[in-house]
Parts: structure tokens; sequence; C-alpha cells
């Protein structure tokens, strides 16, 4: 048996009280499933390293958590400012979730739950989140048509600011005539290439190095999904007829317009709503308005000589999943078969609740740190204190010597602080270095 599987999560309407399901790749088996509410669309996302699993609830200001390893009962609930209509989580610490609420994108630092800041530049719905694979920058695509890539860093800046500046994007890619239905990301990252596509019946590559767009594939039919393989010398494009088409960029083509034929595969009745593949990219799954799952292998292609190249076709493996409503989550996720299996198996939990203040400065909000539980001989401060003003009992000489008072009230503050400031840095690194 391999320790590490491909799973694939879904999420559908009309699921009742599963809200997510979870199916082994390689033998369309059912590992679990996890009970809550039914999910928004584009909205289910992994936190941290196989630990906890997140997602929106449908029609309610509320996000939903379990840990990956539990199903039985619901974790967490989460509240946010309003409906959730895309949600992406970072894929490296530190964790930060971005969600898309209306036209503004929220977001929040999870090991705390504060809030790091507000997007705007969306005059319409944000339909769709997604990050880098470093997870520095984060790219959303609405209903307005435009694309933007945000970094995070331009948001953690504007927190430490007591009049923070207007976030705006690093770039602004370009502006569909349509809504933004699809974004997927090259595993490059900021040095490779970002694909959105459209119900304007395009899908438009973007170099992000520079931020410039290289193709524009023209289909026949509005697409509704896309994503690319592991390289990126592939993009799979899923459309509104059900059909999917595998677009070659290796050898690169001229850029340009690229027109894609209506020769693709038929693999849905109705319009597809995700399209995932795998991290070894030899399979790829998709899921429709038609409430279908499918697992599919991508035909070998052949090159030939000069321009002439093989389109490639999709050839159908299982069905795995079967639902009476459309499909509203769906991702791939390559596991160690413990971590779905052990219900005992220790988990870090990553999610704490999130802010509800999002007008006040964050300078002026309290930290909070932990520390070991220590005994008070541990902290080795001399108590001393001398009330001022004829106030206390330890002074009588009135008025006329407040001010030698406060001076060396003074100094006494600044040795006590000085002990307690070493004192912290002294076992906070000690913490360190024996975790």
């Amino acid at each position: 048996m391999e320790p590490m599987i491909d799973d694939v999560f879904v999420t559908s309407l009309n699921s009742g009280t599963d809200c997510v399901q979870v199916y082994d790749i390689a033998t369309g088996a059912q590992l679990k499933s996890y009970r809550g509410y039914p999910a928004a669309p584009s909205t289910l996302a992994l936190v941290g390293t196989s630990c906890q699993l997140v997602c929106g609830q449908r029609n309610k200001s509320l996000l939903q958590a379990w840990n990956i390893n539990r199903h039985d009962n619901l974790q967490m609930r989460l509240i946010i400012p309003g409906k959730v209509n895309a949600l992406a989580v970072s894929p490296r610490a530190p964790y930060y979730c971005v969600v898309a609420i209306s036209e503004k994108i929220y977001v929040y630092k999870m090991s705390c739950g504060g809030v790091s800041g507000v997007g705007d530049r969306h005059y319409q719905s944000v339909t769709h989140l997604t990050f880098t694979p470093c997870g520095n920058y984060f790219a959303s695509g609405g209903a307005d048509g435009f694309v933007y890539v945000w970094s995070l860093a331009a948001f953690n800046d504007a927190l430490h600011k007591t009049h923070p500046p207007h976030i705006s994007p690093h770039y602004t890619l370009g502006q569909h005539s349509d809504k933004v239905t699809g974004i997927t990301i090259t595993s490059g990252g900021m040095k490779g290439t970002l694909v959105s596509c459209s119900l304007d019946h395009t899908a438009r590559v973007y170099d992000l190095a520079t931020g410039r767009q290289v193709y524009s594939l023209i289909t026949p039919s509005p697409l509704t999904a896309v994503t690319t393989n592991t390289l990126g010398s592939q993009v799979l494009l899923g459309s509104s007829s059900g059909r999917i088409n595998v677009v070659n960029l290796l050898p690169p083509p001229t850029p340009g317009d690229i027109l894609v034929g209506d020769a693709g595969s038929s693999c849905h009745e109705k319009a597809v709503t995700h399209i995932a593949v795998t991290a070894s990219g030899n399979r790829v799954v998709t899921g429709s308005d038609d409430g279908e799952v499918k697992v599919w292998t991508v035909t070998s292609t052949s090159l030939g000589t000069n321009d002439t190249i093989t389109t490639p076709h999709l050839a159908i493996q299982r069905t795995i999943h079967t639902a009476r409503g459309t499909i509203t989550n769906l991702c791939v996720l390559r596991m160690e078969r413990e971590v779905v299996d052990d219900v005992d198996l220790d988990i870090r939990e990553i999610i704490r609740p999130l802010s509800q203040d999002y007008t006040s400065s964050p300078i002026n909000a309290s930290v909070t740190v932990h520390t070991k539980p220590r005994t008070s001989s541990a902290l080795n401060i001399t108590p001393q204190y001398t009330s001022v003003g004829g106030v206390g009992k330890h002074n009588t000489k009135g008025v006329r010597n407040s001010n030698e008072d406060l001076l060396r009230q003074i100094c006494q503050l600044q040795t006590a602080n000085s002990q307690l400031y070493k004192f912290a840095i002294k076992h906070i690194l000690k913490d360190d270095v024996n975790d």
C-alpha cells in the first residue's frame, strides 16, 4: 500500500449533511466525508501541510473548518462580514486566508485571526482567488472582467502605518469583456504564467515576470474552467458545452491570438465547472453542472516535425462521484495515507477566530505573547517604589522635593524595565532553542 495517495475533495449542491466528500483517484473509493453545511462555490482550501480544511458556507456570513483527520463534527465556524464569493489560503507559513465578499478582498492572518488589510479595486463581485506557489502573491478575477495580482507585502506594509495608503495591485493584467470564470498559476509562480478564462470565449496567458499578455486562446464556446499541467506546457479549457480542449504551448507558438477549434473531448452533458491535474500530470479530474466527477488520462501527444502537432484528447478512466446538484468545489491533493485514516493523529491547529474589527488601526491593537508558566522567583527584579506628591508614607519632605522624587522614580523604572527586558529575551530565546 503506497504511503502517498492522490485525493480529490468534492463539494456539491444538495449534498445533505456531507459537506465535503473525499475519494481516492486511483481506485475511485470514497475515503471519508466531512459533515457540515453546504459549501459556497470556489471556497474550498487546505490550511497547512495536511492540517485543516476550510470552506465558505453557502448563503451565510460564515466559514467552516475541520481538522483534516476528523470528519464526524464541524470543528469551527468563523464569522466574516458578508457572504463569501471566493476563498484562497497561502500554501506556505505564515498562512494567510484571502476572502472575497462582494467586490472587496479581506486578507486575514490565520495564526492570530487579525485583518491585514482590505483590497477594493474590483467594481463588481470577485469570482476567483488563487495564490502563487510561493505564497507571497495572489491573483483575483471578477465579474467586471479584470484580473489583478496582489502582493501580501503591500498589505503587511500598510498594516504598520498610522494612516495606511490605499492598497494597489502589483499588476493589472488585463480585462476580459465578460465575467472571469477561472484562474490558474503554473508552478513557476512569479516567474511562470497565469491563465485566466472568461465567458467571453477567451483564455488569456500572461507572463508574470513582466505582467504582459502572451497568448489569447479563442474558443467557439464560453469558457467555464481552466487549469494547466505541472510544467505549464498544456492548458486545459472547460466550456459551457461540456467539452474540454487541451492546448499545447510547447513548442511555444507565435505570441498573439490562437484559434482553438471545437475538436476537444466531450466530457460532460453540462458545463464543466472544475478541472484539476494530479501532481504527476498523468490524470485529470473534472467536475460539472451535471453533478458528476470523472477521472481522465491525457492521450499521448505526437509532436511530429515542423509545426505538425497532434491534438491531445482525454480518455475516461472512471466516474467517482455522482450528485443531484452542481459540483461547487473540486481540488486534488497528494497526501499521506495516515493523515486520512488515523483519527488519533496529532494535528497542529492553525486557524484562529477571525477579527471583526475592520476600521481601527492595527498599530494600536494589543499583542498577546504566550510563554511557558514559571515561578515568580525566576523573575529577579528588585522591588523599587516611592510614592510621589506626599501621598505615600515614605515621602516626608513634601512638595519641595517632588522633582527629585520624580527623577529618582524614573531611574528606578528604567532599571526595572531593563531587568524585565533582559529576563524576557533570555527565556524567550531559550524556549525557541528548546522547541
